[in-house]
């Protein structure tokens, strides 16, 4: 038979070439039956396009002419695990291809009139909405935007939003409410991802926390503020992780748990399962990444003002990234494990300034640059704006 559905076995003898031809075995009258049919699949770990399309079983000089179609338009590296692609078949013929990126974007390949495959990228439509999302904790920031119907993700951008201010695993307790406006993306009706989170307030016990998005006009890019205008961001982040628990702090005559001595303790620990990952606390130059004795895996960057981070017992590094690259902050550079001298899973996290190692919960947090004063009549609308729509927000009870 010609292309078939996945749910359906497909003999090897069965499968025709892009130009109509059969790859081996002569069976006409079946393409008839299988006219208009689709044929679904999913990228594999380690697949590349030649690869996929060799397991459709296709004839090289077929494999070539839709190859060739697609090169103009694909780069053939980007082409991921997980992704979908389509052949649609025609009395025996390829009548289509289309390679699915995201739900968002696709190439389509078709013939044209002179029989000619044709290519070309087709991006979905989307439609964005304003939502007002407002709630309290009963047990965490995850489950109380869970009961409410909101996907999960959105917690950690929130997280995000006060990453300089909060640890939100100390500081956030039963009782505190969080307000949102965020931006939603639908395609064709059906939620697809969360946009900018636009404005946020946090209500807890050491205070209120707000922040808005601001990007002046003409600009391509923008940043978080307070009401005032001042910086959200700040010289290290509250902590290198998004939800983490302090397991031990900075000391320099603490008894070691595997050593049995007395010995400092330069740093801080963050206890995490393994994998967790771990953020880069401000924008800095990778100057090691490897192993160092006890401390396992370890990533150090440098920063503006004299400043050094440490991140050790790492179980394995971020992908891709290099001695000398530079990283922005909240850039994940490696991931939670026990490597070296670990009695479990943590991050220690160390801070050094002009060489010497300092307790990064004691150092003095400089802001950075507030909004520029040709500006401030566009953000005091904003905040105008979207403080009105903050106080309207109602504070959903949670499902019981």
């Amino acid at each position: 038979m010609a292309a078939s559905n996945r749910n359906n076995t497909t003999e090897k003898h069965d499968r025709p070439s892009l130009d109509g031809r059969w790859a081996s075995g002569h069976r006409p009258e079946q393409a008839e039956k299988d006219a208009e049919k689709w044929t679904t699949g999913k990228v594999k770990r380690g697949d590349s396009l030649g690869r996929i399309l060799k397991r459709e079983r296709f004839e090289k000089d077929a494999r070539d002419a839709l190859l060739k179609a697609l090169k103009p338009h694909m780069d053939f590296k980007s082409i991921r695990a997980g992704q979908t692609y389509r052949l649609r078949w025609e009395n025996g013929a390829l009548l289509g291809f289309e390679y699915h990126f995201s739900k968002l974007k696709k190439l389509v390949v078709r013939r044209n009139a002179k029989g000619k495959l044709v290519a070309k990228t087709v991006s979905a439509k989307t439609e964005v909405e304003t939502k007002r999302i407002g709630g309290r904790i009963d047990s965490s920031l995850y489950n109380a935007l869970k009961a409410q119907g909101e996907d999960g993700s959105i917690a950690s951008d929130f997280v995000d939003v006060f990453a300089y201010d909060l640890n939100f695993y100390v500081d956030s307790q039963k009782g505190d409410v969080f307000k949102m406006i965020v931006e939603k993306e639908f395609i064709n009706g059906k939620f697809l991802r969360y946009g900018r989170i636009l404005a946020a307030e946090y209500d807890y016990s050491g205070g209120t926390a707000r922040a808005f998005y601001f990007r002046p006009d003409g600009k391509k890019s923008g940043g978080y503020y307070d009401a005032s205008g001042r910086s959200v961001s700040r010289t290290l982040l509250k902590t290198p992780l998004k939800y983490a628990r302090i397991s031990s702090r900075f000391d320099r005559h603490r008894m070691h748990p595997i050593l049995h001595r007395v010995r400092a303790h330069l740093g801080t620990d963050f206890a995490a399962p393994k994998g967790t990952p771990v953020w880069a606390a401000a924008d800095g130059k990778i100057v090691f990444r490897g192993r160092r004795h006890g401390g396992g895996n370890v990533v150090i960057l440098r920063h503006k003002g004299g400043l050094h981070t440490l991140y050790m017992h790492l179980s394995t590094f971020r992908k891709g990234q290099r001695v000398g690259q530079m990283v922005e902050s909240k850039t994940v550079i490696g991931y939670v494990g026990s490597t070296g001298l670990a009695t479990g899973p943590h991050l220690h996290f160390s801070v050094k300034k002009n060489g010497r190692y300092v307790d990064p919960q004691k150092i003095k947090m400089k802001r950075g640059p507030g909004v520029p004063p040709k500006y401030r009549g566009q953000f005091d609308a904003l905040v105008a704006r979207w403080s009105v729509k903050l106080a309207e927000v109602k504070v959903a009870r949670n499902a019981r």
